[in-house]
């Protein structure tokens, strides 16, 4: 930012000394007879060093107050004989500093100097010279299951408190359209819903989400599902992909939960996530199930996005965690223990078992999944979510 040095005086020719000693500073000073046309020149300047001479004209004490209040970014010396000097009333009037006159140099490039260094310091608290960053777009984690009842809504609840514990702004979403439980068990009633965003804004201002968001006392904010199943289907892919991209503005984390199916609406949340976490359970049926989900998501190019969560992890005649890995083709990215009495408590409660069992082992291993991932959490700053049009998923799925 450039830096501007000014003068007010009546007489230009009673202030050489001070000129000279200002150029020797590698400044030049503008002066001026009339005070509007120092505020004219102020009003344009970015930042500026003022010289104030003692006139009959005016109080050089009232006017410096008026111009510090008025300019910000600016550091006044007043220039005053010694007779009239009180540094007591040209501290409160705002002055960096004052100089006697007649003018000593030493004098006046210690004032100068010193005037330059408080005026840069006020513009560079004020209006730095590098722009602060964008806030980058936040993670859009998606929790997928290939089965109901394998667990993917107790772990999209729980982790996303534990990711709020760590000081994350968290927004969940409910795609499970039909029979979506988020609120439930966040002990939560919601007014509006998903389907009344889609109803009373799509068609208005899109990304107004304010009214339909839910706020539950862990922080956590949460966009319900439709109360009455035949609601879902006003949803489409092109409302979900809109939203997705709303929620990554306003949060640091987005969480997505899916119905078990691969229907449109959850296809674009895969679609638009950075992490997949596909929840399994030691039983043949899930491990087939999630065998053919792995195999379509890799199909459609999302494979690399997948982590493997194994839910309700027990000891299983024939079954082990080496056996999982083989049979799906990847590792266990997270092992979550089965402790049922405290899961069915918590989500009788309404209470997500990280809050009111938190050194519970099934709650440490939702609190050590959630910081592997943010361990592991990518740059967004530079990422692009790709726009997916509607039905485009559902054709590459068909396709295949």
């Amino acid at each position: 930012m450039t830096l501007h040095w000014f003068g007010l005086v009546d007489n230009v020719k009673s202030v050489t000394t001070v000129h000279s000693a200002v150029s020797r500073t590698g400044n030049s000073v503008h002066w001026y007879t009339e005070a509007n046309e120092l505020q004219d020149q102020l009003s344009f300047s970015e930042g500026a060093v003022v010289f104030l001479k003692t006139s009959l004209a005016y109080n050089a004490y009232e006017l410096c107050r008026e111009l510090s209040a008025a300019y910000p970014y600016i550091s006044i010396v007043l220039l005053v004989p010694a007779e009239e000097l009180d540094l007591k009333k040209a501290m409160h009037a705002g002055a960096i500093d004052a100089v006697v006159l007649p003018s000593q140099e030493a004098e006046v490039i210690q004032a100068a100097r010193e005037a330059e260094s408080a005026v840069r310091l006020k513009m560079a608290r004020i209006q730095p010279d590098t722009p602060e960053a964008p806030k980058a777009d936040g993670r859009v984690v998606t929790i997928c299951g290939t089965k109901g009842g394998v667990g993917k809504t107790t772990l999209t609840v729980n982790l996303a408190v534990a990711f709020s514990k760590s000081n994350l702004k968290v927004g969940v979403l409910d795609l499970d359209l039909q029979f979506g439980d988020i609120t439930i068990l966040f002990d939560s009633q919601p007014k509006r819903t998903i389907y009344e965003w889609v109803k009373e804004e799509y068609e208005h201002s899109r990304g107004n989400l304010d009214r339909y968001m839910i706020r539950h006392s862990s922080g956590v904010e949460i966009l319900s599902a439709p109360l009455r199943p035949e609601f879902a289907e006003v949803v489409t892919g092109e409302h979900v992909g809109i939203i997705i991209g709303e929620l990554r503005r306003r949060y640091d984390l987005v969480l997505i939960d899916t119905p078990p199916s691969l229907v449109e609406t959850g296809l674009v949340a895969l679609d638009n996530s950075a992490d997949i976490l596909l929840v399994a359970s030691v039983d043949l049926p899930t491990l087939k199930n999630s065998k053919l989900c792995i195999e379509t998501l890799e199909s459609l190019g999302m494979k690399d996005k997948i982590k493997l969560v194994l839910n309700r992890d027990t000891k299983i005649d024939g079954i082990t965690a080496g056996t999982v890995e083989n049979v799906l083709g990847m590792p266990i990215y997270s092992r979550i223990p089965s402790e049922g009495k405290v899961v069915v408590a918590s989500v009788n409660k309404g209470i997500p078992f990280v809050l009111s069992n938190p050194r519970s082992a099934v709650a440490k291993s939702v609190f050590s999944c959630a910081a592997k991932l943010q361990s592991q959490q990518r740059s967004t700053n530079k990422a692009s979510v790709k726009k997916v049009p509607k039905k485009s998923m559902l054709a590459r799925l068909l396709t295949r």
